[in-house]
């Protein structure tokens, strides 16, 4: 990494941090600067590393961010359902990962219940682009064909039936990730943690770098990939997000879980058996807003602890109580991001400078990582991205209001836990 004495640096750009006048701040040199080291960073640079210089940057360490909290599921969720090619570009890089750097993809189907007849002909309707699509296996199943599929493990009493996508599976957060960083800096990314990024630098209306407490790193583009981060970093863009907490939690069963057994979502609880730990479950929910200022609860939010009982020991044969594993909770630690539509943001804005690419809200983040990041090279280097990104575009919204509501996300979370018994 290049240095430069204090002379060749116009002090109009940055001033010297150092206390003994004698150092110099370090300049790093990059075609493409990527701020964030989640799992979308991490595709972002190694789609562009074989034919631009990288550099990844990070506040704290690979995946920090949401990406290291996320639980892991992999399938077509209903904002997705629009776009299968998308998801089915995802599903095929995480298999072409499978086995690299000791990461597995465990290929399981995504059961999504249905309560009534009315909530299954809903279900079909969202997910009728999945349907029509050649090669995605996705079927509707009632209630007597899922326990003939799954014999013994549900109680359907009161369900209509269920969605079954095929086309998903089960990542653990943390070897995903490590398998990203190790396949990136394989491509010839560099990768620079516990560094933040304060501001994106620009010059007669182009990008030409960005600022960190050790100096400015020269770049061509800058993307922007840090989460909730993010909106601070591109001030020139008006981003309709709010920040809100989603709860994992693990759970004891009373039997040991077989290698068939699915993810299942019913009642605003995601579960998924945990690979190599036989009896427990992956319980995520417990989805909030966030006050501006608030982190996440300390433990796990009273509502959330009810509905896990509930829909566990209503519907999983398996559970005849749910038992909470000790130490378990997890909630994402800086918050994560949503938009009014709860479709990410993939764009090169036009209110943005030259050389700005944005990539944010990524709800579900891992399951289209891969797509995310062959849409930022699709961005950077006017490549035709796997699907028109038109429906990502930064300004697709007519002024949102900042209290605006999402399907799932409950209003608002405020203060440490506002609803704990």
């Amino acid at each position: 990494m290049p240095t430069v004495d204090a002379g060749d640096v116009a002090t109009s750009i940055y001033e010297p941090r150092h206390a003994c006048p004698s150092m110099v701040d370090r300049i790093d040199t990059c075609d493409v600067l990527v701020v964030g080291a989640g799992a979308s960073g991490l595709w972002s640079a190694a789609e562009l590393a074989p034919d631009h210089d990288v550099l990844v940057v990070d506040a704290g360490e690979v995946g920090a961010g949401a990406s290291g909290d996320a639980a892991g599921f992999v399938t077509a969720f209903s904002d997705w359902a629009p776009s299968p090619d998308a998801v089915a570009h995802s599903i095929a890089a995480f298999r072409a990962l499978d086995g690299r750097h000791g990461f597995t993809f465990y290929e399981r189907p995504y059961v999504e219940l249905a309560r009534t007849a009315a909530e299954g002909a809903a279900l079909r309707e969202t997910y009728d682009p999945l349907f029509e699509r050649p090669g995605y296996d996705v079927e509707y199943l009632d209630a007597a064909e899922l326990s003939a599929r799954w014999p013994g493990r549900f109680d359907l009493d009161g369900v209509d039936g269920g969605l079954v996508k095929h086309e998903s599976g089960i990542v653990a957060a943390e070897a995903y990730l490590h398998a990203l960083a190790s396949t990136a800096r394989e491509c010839g990314v560099r990768l620079r943690t516990n560094t933040t990024v304060e501001s994106v630098v620009v010059e007669d209306g182009s990008v030409v770098g960005a600022e960190t407490p050790d100096g400015r790193v020269d770049a061509d583009v800058v993307v922007c990939t840090a989460g909730a981060g993010t909106g601070p970093l591109v001030e020139w863009v008006d981003l309709p997000v709010r920040r809100f907490v989603y709860s994992n939690l693990r759970v004891e069963a009373d039997a040991p879980l077989d290698d068939a057994y699915p993810m299942v979502y019913a009642d605003d609880v995601w579960w998924r058996p945990e690979p190599g730990r036989p009896r427990t479950f992956l319980v995520s929910g417990g989805t909030y807003f966030l006050a501006p200022d608030d982190g996440p609860p300390r433990d796990p939010p009273a509502a959330y602890r009810r509905e896990v009982r509930t829909v566990l020991e209503g519907l999983a044969a398996d559970v005849e109580t749910a038992t909470a594993v000790p130490g378990s909770y997890q909630p994402c630690t800086t918050g994560c991001v949503t938009t009014p539509d709860g479709l990410p943001v993939l764009d090169a804005p036009a209110a943005a400078p030259d050389g700005l690419v944005v990539a944010t809200a990524v709800t579900g983040g891992i399951s289209v990582s891969p797509f995310t990041g062959a849409a930022v090279r699709s961005l950077v280097t006017g490549a035709d991205p796997p699907v028109p990104l038109a429906p990502f575009a930064a300004d697709r919204f007519d002024e949102p209001p900042a209290d605006f509501r999402v399907d799932g996300i409950r209003e608002p979370l405020s203060g440490a836990n506002p609803d704990s018994e």
